[in-house]
């Protein structure tokens, strides 16, 4: 079971690795007892570099803004320095007329290793080389049988360039060689939940793997195009009123 639970692992990394985006979605979930659409949702990014949350929370009501939604960034309310507090949130949006509260922060973190295991490549013409199977221009050479410029004819015995003709003997032109390079990779796991602010219960959400990247922008925007994706195919949010 370790092994399958390592291989799985490994092809997850490959995944992310090749695919364009940074964020691959592990799972949703939705309250089969809620109606309706959301319309203003208050955002809050649990994190302690306040750079990644404003960039989560301004990227993420930049894509909802086509989809009909309103949204407002919770880092004009809510200091770094304070500490956020779920419950009073809700109560405090609550009254303030949103209808949802989107929370989102980092569960946990893990490094993983992707070995390429490398290769060896031999380059040449060919094996007995050159331009032909005993050489030159012609078989015994020259311009004709026993004729020519020489016994034989031609410019060498048994014509060509060399014995066994063409430019050499199994000829090898060049030798390429790959080593094994291993790569390391950050993978956080981050949720995401939306809760009803009229009822306080959880309506929504979502668990998803994301890569680690210099790209602190990219990374974001990834993250927010798989979750607002997911809150439409769960009918939570309409589609784009214009090109998203």
């Amino acid at each position: 079971m370790a092994i399958s639970k390592h291989i799985l692992g490994l092809m997850l990394i490959l995944v992310l690795v090749s695919a364009c985006s940074s964020s691959t979605l592990r799972g949703s979930w939705a309250s089969p007892d809620h109606i309706g659409k959301v319309e203003n949702i208050y955002v809050v990014g649990f994190t302690q570099d306040e750079l990644v949350r404003r960039i989560f929370e301004d990227s993420f009501g930049s894509h909802l803004i086509n989809r009909g939604v309103n949204t407002v960034s919770s880092y004009k309310d809510l200091p770094a320095n304070e500490e956020l507090n779920r419950e009073e949130i809700i109560k405090a949006m609550a009254e303030n007329e949103f209808d949802s509260v989107l929370f989102t922060n980092v569960v946990s973190q893990r490094s993983e290793t992707v070995i390429n295991p490398g290769y060896v490549y031999y380059g040449g013409r060919g094996y007995y080389g050159g331009r032909g199977y005993y050489g030159g221009r012609g078989y015994y050479g020259g311009r004709g049988f026993y004729g020519g410029r020489g016994f034989y004819g031609g410019r060498g015995f048994y014509g060509g360039r060399g014995f066994f003709g063409g430019r050499g003997y199994r000829r090898i032109n060049s030798v390429i060689y790959q080593p094994s390079t291993s790569t390391e990779f950050t993978i956080f796991t981050v949720e995401s939940a939306l809760y009803d602010l009229q009822t306080g219960e959880m309506i929504w959400s979502a668990s998803l793997d994301v890569i680690d990247e210099t790209n602190i922008e990219k990374m974001v925007q990834d993250y927010v195009e798989v979750v607002t994706k997911n809150l439409k195919d769960k009918g939570l949010i309409s589609s784009c009123t214009q090109q998203c």
